[in-house]
């Protein structure tokens, strides 16, 4: 019995190996099924995110065109609204008066028209300080500057020393005489190729007359070449314009009108109410840099149609 006994055991030696190696093998199937598990869970809450986000993303598109069509469509509106304010002045009568002889009170200039002739600090060159200077030495407008000569303003300031020895005043005459002519575009051009007031200016530099009208709320600062300076361009007819390849003031102005209304009917009846018959004629003064002449015209129309 025992030899029969020591016999058994010797063929199930390898029994007490066999089990742990077994038992790992199965807790390594329990953690792999768990993790497989764990993985596919990721993956449905991933592939769930992706399509809410792909939800979201088409609802901020929507939007997105929505807002452009709405602020094309105030733009419009806008012009709708000048259009009636205009019909309403012309209605209006001026009746006689009874019992009060105060006078009406004069309309508040716009544009250039708002500059004062004293104004001198519109001159590149020409601060608070040096327009007290000259108001010192009785120059008191545009007239009066533009009559003097650089050599009698540089006399002038060597009178202070060296104080104002860096200025240069020599450009000041011709600047004042722009501005008492009323030439603004001419000024504008001029200024831009001035550095201080000095006709030394590396590339184009910013015109003063320009940021003093844009500081008064008096002109419009656009881009260089964008389409929205344009009365009755907004948002969405700008990326129209710029999808068919006109992306310029320049583009804009040799384009004619029957493209034009091509590329709006081919974008839908959404914009049927965009005239474009006087863009081509905006762009052009706008490529010219013509901006008083763009705007006493553009005053004229209505979401870009002549009254």
């Amino acid at each position: 019995m025992i030899a029969l006994a020591n016999c058994i055991l010797c063929d199930w030696w390898w029994l007490p190996w066999i089990l742990p190696f077994l038992l790992g093998l199965l807790l390594g199937w329990a953690l792999w099924a768990r993790y497989k598990s764990m993985v596919a869970d990721l993956e449905n809450q991933i592939r769930d995110l992706k399509l809410r986000i792909s939800k979201l993303e088409d609802e901020l598109a929507t939007c997105k065109s929505r807002r452009a069509d709405l602020e094309s469509q105030l733009a419009l509106a806008n012009g709708r609204i000048r259009e009636l304010d205009l019909e309403l002045a012309g209605k209006a009568k001026i009746e006689p008066a009874v019992a009060s002889f105060a006078a009406a009170p004069a309309a508040k200039p716009t544009g250039f028209a708002a500059l004062k002739e004293d104004n001198l600090q519109i001159v590149e060159g020409i601060g608070p300080k040096m327009n007290e200077v000259l108001n010192d030495h009785g120059i008191h407008t545009w007239s009066h500057l533009a009559s003097k000569s650089p050599e009698e303003l540089r006399s002038l300031l060597d009178t202070y020393g060296d104080k104002y020895r860096i200025i240069d005043p020599h450009t000041w005459p011709q600047q004042a005489a722009l501005a008492r002519d009323l030439e603004w575009e001419k000024l504008i051009a001029l200024q831009k190729q001035l550095d201080g007031g000095k006709d030394d200016a590396i590339g184009e530099t910013d015109s003063k007359l320009e940021k003093i009208m844009i500081k008064l709320g008096l002109m419009k600062k656009w881009v260089k070449d964008d389409l929205k300076a344009i009365e009755g361009i907004g948002p969405k007819i700008e990326e129209l314009l710029h999808q068919a390849g006109i992306k310029t003031w320049e583009e804009l102005a040799n384009t004619s009108v029957d493209r034009i209304q091509s590329i709006l009917d081919n974008a839908g009846s959404r914009y049927s109410l965009a005239h474009p018959d006087t863009w081509p004629r905006q762009a052009r003064m706008a490529a010219d840099a013509k901006w008083s002449e763009l705007e006493a015209y553009q005053e004229s129309l209505n979401g870009g149609r002549p009254y």
